[in-house]
């Protein structure tokens, strides 16, 4: 945690020099109290002779006299508090600088890993746990940084400076001061103890509550359409009354080590007044002494105090830092080599030789695939869900490094190369697609964000996505919604394949993107790719046979696994998922299918509803 004060080195070095000059003046300006009551009492043996109102400033102002003694400690008295009211100024405004500058790094880092960890990490935490501890457990570690760590600092300088002065005029009563701190120690220490277990509740009652409001707010039209509000407010309110009761615990256990610190205090305090009052009486000490002792002690007790609050803050950070640095600590999943190259240029060849991949140990999602895409093919990867398709193009893109294996792109290992230049050679249209609340203009050049307007425009009339652009009240400047909730899904997926286009990768990856989208308009931005595909090698995740039979190669994968591998009309004559896929899909589209050679071979021919007919 300390680290972070690295990057603030010189905003705490500020700091520390303030605290020092603040507490020093402080301690100054409660001293000089001491010849001022020393004054008042010797002009206490001087009322035979009072001073008329007339005469009050030559009294004050006249050398040599008691007056004026009386005056000069009381010009001192307020140069001291000035300067000691300008040193808190400072150190409030140096302590909120340091702690937001290092809450600054903090939160940098904190985005900074959460953009590096791998996807396995996102499936271990959900989108509410990572929310509250990059938000609340961060704000515990700078509410400690704030009231723990520079509150001790000011602890420890008010007990040096005060503590110096008393053992100076009065080492006996010093160390009567002093025999309460084991006590403290001990009783803070006993809180500190049982305090954890209950911060450690409170943050996971946390972490439930903001998972449940995040997954509610991301899922409200299934809750509308299932008309489940009342069951999610009565989930809702359990969880509130989970944290609430987590959180009175807390402040039950607050409110028994209060009164425990503060009776520490009282008793001290008392205890020294009445030893200074007899001290005083003995002539050990001037009543300027008792004064100031009884400032000391005041300022030093109330301090104490505080340390009740230090440990609560304390052990909040304890819990928060621990949380908080399960992502910070969290490994890359791709970690880049140090001395990784970027990828040469090329036409985008591509090599699988004998990888091997699992999600989980134990559990082969790819087992020993291998096979060449020379540059500028079309791939069609065919299977059932679940067989792998998808995982084939993270691998390929080092979201994931396979097990065993490797994966070459125009010739070099892509373990060897540096992620950015692996990925700014792909390009990609996920099956869900995902757009960002800005305007039309800024998702589509979402990997460029300077390029021109004339590249976005040309980049959405390849999509098809021009002609709905142009309907919006802001066309290309229009504002989407949140995850593009203001479109239709066919509209979202054109805005994904824009955004791809205009990427230029020498790879494009199709996963699925056209299911949702019509027939016919599915036709027009195949037209449109077909542009664009040339010169590209192209990976088509597909289920629809009608886009797969376009492809140059068509991949099955079966349980991860190729199964089979082929032209369509090649695949088609052979036994196997394909033929039984294509049979299926025409025959549910009505679709006329047509002819293959094996069909014309052995006599059959096709119904208009697809099936087979012997002749």
């Amino acid at each position: 945690m300390f680290s972070f004060m690295l990057p603030v080195k010189f905003e705490v070095a500020v700091t520390a020099l303030v605290f020092v000059a603040c507490n020093a003046a402080e301690v100054a300006a409660d001293y000089l109290l001491k010849p001022a009551v020393d004054v008042v009492q010797h002009l206490a043996f001087e009322r035979s002779s009072p001073v008329s109102p007339e005469s009050v400033w030559a009294w004050l102002t006249t050398p040599d006299t008691p007056g004026h003694a009386l005056f000069i400690s009381l010009i001192w008295l307020l140069v001291a508090r000035v300067i000691f009211g300008i040193f808190v100024w400072a150190k409030t405004y140096c302590s909120t600088w340091q702690s937001m500058s290092m809450v600054y790094y903090m939160r940098e880092a904190v985005y900074d890993r959460l953009q590096r960890v791998g996807f396995s990490f996102y499936d271990q935490y959900s989108t509410g746990q990572l929310i509250n501890r990059a938000l609340t457990d961060l704000q515990n570690v700078r509410q400690f940084v704030v009231v723990g760590l520079q509150s001790s600092i000011d602890i420890v300088l008010t007990l040096i400076g005060y503590f110096g002065l008393l053992l100076y005029r009065s080492p006996t009563l010093a160390g009567y001061a002093a025999l309460s701190l084991p006590i403290w120690f001990f009783t803070i220490r006993y809180f500190a103890i049982k305090s954890r277990p209950v911060y450690e509740a409170q943050m996971a009652a946390s972490d439930g509550m903001i998972q449940l409001l995040t997954e509610n707010i991301a899922g409200v039209h299934v809750v509308r359409a299932f008309a489940t509000e009342e069951l999610e407010k009565k989930k809702f309110k359990a969880s509130c009354e989970t944290l609430l009761q987590k959180l009175l615990d807390g402040a039950r256990l607050q409110q028994q080590m209060t009164p425990a610190i503060r009776g520490i205090a009282t008793a001290t305090n008392i205890m020294l007044f009445g030893l200074g009052a007899i001290f005083v009486q003995r002539g050990v000490l001037n009543l300027g002494d008792l004064v100031f002792f009884g400032v000391a002690m005041n300022k030093i007790l109330t301090r104490l105090q505080q340390i009740n609050v230090i440990s609560d803050a304390y052990q909040k950070a304890v819990v928060s830092s621990d949380r908080f640095f399960e992502i910070l600590d969290c490994p890359d999943a791709t970690p880049q080599a140090p001395d990784a190259m970027p990828l040469r240029p090329g036409g985008g060849a591509v090599k699988f030789s004998r990888v091997f991949f699992g999600y989980e140990p134990g559990k082969q999602v790819i087992e020993d695939i291998s096979f060449s895409v020379p540059a500028g093919s079309i791939v069609a990867l065919v299977g059932p869900t679940g067989s792998g398709k998808t995982t084939l193009s993270a691998l390929l893109a080092r979201f994931y490094d396979p097990e065993l294996g490797s994966i070459q792109i125009d010739g070099q290992d892509i373990r060897d190369l540096t992620l950015q230049s692996v990925r700014d050679a792909i390009g990609f249209v996920f099956q869900e697609t995902y757009l960002f609340s800005d305007t039309v203009a800024r998702n589509i050049a979402y990997s460029d964000k300077d390029a021109p307007l004339s590249r976005i425009k040309e980049a959405a009339r390849i999509a098809q996505a021009d002609e709905f652009i142009d309907k919006l009240p802001g066309k290309y400047d229009q504002m989407i919604g949140e995850y593009g909730a203001t479109l239709s899904g066919g509209q979202r997926q054109r805005l994904a394949i824009a955004r791809a286009v205009l990427h230029n990768p020498r790879i494009l990856v199709l996963d699925d993107s056209l299911s949702a989208i019509d027939p016919e308009t599915e036709a027009q931005i195949r037209a449109g790719l077909e542009k664009i595909m040339k010169g590209r090698t192209v990976f088509l995740i597909t289920s629809r046979i009608s886009s797969a039979k376009r492809a140059d190669h068509i991949l099955v994968v079966e349980d991860g696994k190729i199964a089979q591998r082929g032209t369509h009309d090649e695949l088609l004559r052979a036994d196997g998922y394909y033929r039984s896929v294509a049979r299926s899909q025409f025959a549910e589209e009505g679709a006329s299918h047509p002819e293959s050679h094996m069909d014309r071979l052995h006599g059959r021919r096709r119904s208009r509803s697809g099936r087979l007919i012997e002749q």
